[in-house]
């Protein structure tokens, strides 16, 4: 099932919000109902693959910026109040830059992708590509390619 990794803004608390979630799950009208409104969202392949990038966001955020968690569980009267932050300390073009880089390298670690320095073992200066040289495409990339394909931004 896809995930989608999403960037949220509230306007009356003056607030911006990653999370992640499926592409079928209805949590994003959810907060929509509570005053959130959708910056951004980035679909890819896995849920799991969308949660990788939401924590590496966060920690991005809590431990290298020092952005403390904005609002409380109270003031959210829901789920996802720790993943909020300030507008006033970063901006929601700021956290999605964030997105879109950890989302880079998450799908250039080298567990998804092969050797880190991507070369063949043939023998010719530069290399010579033959069948069979490069790694096959993993799944994960072709159900991403997929989706990229598919986008509706692509269809006008």
């Amino acid at each position: 099932m896809n995930g989608v990794t999403y960037v949220l803004i509230h306007p009356d608390f003056r607030a911006v919000k990653v999370g992640q979630t499926t592409a079928k799950a209805k949590r994003l009208g959810e907060l929509g109902r509570r005053g959130w409104n959708v910056y951004r969202r980035l679909e890819v392949a896995t849920a799991g693959l969308a949660r990788e990038i939401e924590q590496a966001v966060l920690f991005e955020l809590r431990h290298r910026r020092y952005i403390p968690p904005y609002l409380t569980q109270n003031e959210m009267r829901t789920f996802g109040w720790t993943e909020t932050s300030s507008l006033g300390l970063i901006t929601a073009e700021e956290v999605w830059d964030l997105v879109c880089q950890q989302a880079a390298a998450t799908y250039l670690a080298p567990h998804i992708v092969g050797p880190p320095d991507g070369r063949r073992n043939n023998g010719s200066v530069p290399p010579r590509r033959r069948p069979g040289d490069s790694l096959p495409y993993s799944s994960l990339a072709r159900r991403q390619a997929r989706i990229e394909q598919l986008a509706p931004w692509k269809k006008a």
